[in-house]
This record gives C-alpha cells, sequence and structure tokens, in this order.
C-alpha cells in the first residue's frame, strides 16, 4: 500500500463547484424574472396602443447601448407611461405597439417590448446551464480520477525519483497558467514513454529534493499518477526503483556496497604515498 495524497487532484472541485453554483445563481435569477413576468401579464386585463415611445438609451459595464424604452398610452382619456422592466440591445420601433394593462390600475403595466424581451431570456438560459454543465461534469470526472487513483494501490508499481520537467498545462485560473509535472519513463519493455501529471491545482511546482514520484501500472501505462511525494505505507523498501538522472531504471545503493566509480578519486587520493613504494 501507498501513502496517494490525492488533495491536489480535489482541490480542483473546487474551482468547479464555483463555476456550478454560479451558474445556478444566474440560471435561478434569470428565471425568476421570467416566472415574475409571467405572474404580472396574468393580472393584466386589459390592452391599448402605445402612443409614443422614448428610447431611454443608456450604456450597460461594457460600454455598449441598451434600451429601455418608456411607452405613452391613455385609458379614459387619462395619460400613463410603461417603462420596460428590463434592459435589451434590441432598438424600439417608433410603431405603435399593444401595451397591456390592469382595468382596476391602468397604471399597472407592460409593453410588448418587455413582453418579447423575457421570452427571449429563455434563450440566454443556454449560458449558465453551459456553466453548470461544465461543473457537473468536471466534479465527476475528478470523483472518477480520485477513484482510479487509490486503486493504483491495488496495482501500481512505485517508482521514486524521477527527474521531471514543467510545461502548461493550458488551464488558467485567475489569469494564472497552471502548471503540470512531465516526465520520461522508461518501461521494463525498454520503450521510453512520455507522461503527464495532473494540473497543479496547488500551485506546487517543485520539491526539496527536486525529484518526483510514480505509482504506475505497468501493465496499462496509461493508468498512473505522478507526485512529488509517494511513499510506501510503513516504509519503503530496498527494492523499491529509483532511476538515475539519464532515465536508467536503478537500484538504490547502500553505504556499506562498494562504489567502483569512486576508485579513481580514491587512487588520485593517494599519491604521497605512491613515491615512498617506487623508492623501496
Amino acid at each position: 500500500m501507498y501513502d496517494i495524497d490525492t488533495k491536489n487532484i480535489r482541490k480542483s472541485k473546487k474551482y468547479f463547484a464555483i463555476c456550478l453554483i454560479a451558474g445556478g445563481i444566474f440560471a435561478a435569477i434569470m428565471i425568476g424574472i421570467f416566472v415574475f413576468s409571467l405572474v404580472k401579464q396574468s393580472t393584466l386585463d386589459s390592452k391599448t396602443m402605445s402612443l409614443a415611445v422614448e428610447e431611454n438609451r443608456h450604456t450597460d459595464s461594457d460600454g455598449d447601448y441598451v434600451y429601455s424604452p418608456i411607452y405613452a398610452y391613455e385609458v379614459d382619456g387619462k395619460p400613463y407611461s410603461c417603462t420596460s422592466n428590463v434592459s435589451s440591445s434590441f432598438k424600439p420601433s417608433q410603431e405603435s405597439i399593444p401595451i397591456y394593462y390592469d382595468s382596476k390600475d391602468p397604471s399597472r403595466c407592460m409593453s410588448d417590448y418587455s413582453k418579447n424581451v423575457d421570452w427571449f431570456i429563455l434563450v440566454f438560459l443556454i449560458i449558465p446551464a453551459v456553466f453548470i454543465a461544465i461543473g457537473w461534469i468536471f466534479i465527476h470526472k475528478t470523483n472518477v480520477r480520485v477513484r482510479q487513483v487509490e486503486a493504483l494501490n491495488q496495482t501500481g508499481k512505485l517508482v521514486k525519483g524521477l527527474p521531471y520537467r514543467l510545461e502548461d498545462s493550458n488551464i488558467e485560473i485567475n489569469n494564472r497558467p497552471l502548471m503540470k509535472i512531465v516526465v520520461d519513463y522508461r518501461l521494463p519493455t525498454g520503450e521510453t514513454i512520455t507522461l503527464e501529471g495532473d494540473p497543479r491545482y496547488d500551485r506546487k511546482n517543485e520539491d526539496e529534493d527536486g525529484l518526483v514520484d510514480l505509482v504506475i501500472d505497468e501493465s496499462n501505462p496509461k493508468n498512473y499518477y505522478l507526485d512529488f511525494e509517494i511513499n510506501r505505507v510503513g516504509g519503503n523498501r530496498s527494492d523499491d526503483s529509483y532511476v538515475t538522472p539519464d532515465g536508467t531504471p536503478s537500484t538504490p545503493t547502500t553505504q556499506s556496497e562498494p562504489q567502483p566509480e569512486l576508485q579513481p578519486e580514491r587512487t588520485a587520493s593517494s599519491e604521497p604515498t605512491i613515491p615512498v613504494a617506487i623508492k623501496i
């Protein structure tokens, strides 16, 4: 069993949850406006035609023109005005249009312009629906990914000390790109494959030893997990695989094992005694 920390993967759910919640709030507001409009329409039992229209143009947060037209109408010879309860980028026509009002209180009204805009709101429900769908889909994918990584405890092989590089994951949060760990790993067959880690939602891009660890199912190399620190529960074994900087798999050495590569340095360090041996 390995101590595999999936905190980095699970942290992504926070961002996708924000997306889902924002989409839900936006959808609720739009649906609320539409339902309120339908309820209001049901109480307006009379209709007349507008006599004049004021464009009532203003700019939105993007600097674009939007309109909330004000329509003039009369009931029993008394003048009234009906202001649109929503703003729209559609420029109102100067032609006479239907005005719906309450016969008991003619000041309560709704123009045909507002009525059409309210129905158009349903089209824009596509936007929050996309946010909700994206949030739900990625939260589901994250849960599947966590279960997949945890299952590596049964099928995975631990490989410690891999050299790595960081690459852009093509995901940005608050205009800051997220990086991902990338390593080149040589399978027992001799084939070298490139493994890409999960985006670093935790913003961690390095570790103290400058290396990363891997748990991989070598019978299915697409099933793997990269992180800066993965250890065997109860302590790593001497037969856990390590790699040298050139990517060649090897086993860790101990201080008691001979290290032939250091022999030239030992010979060099014993030069003062060599001339004595020659003289004898």
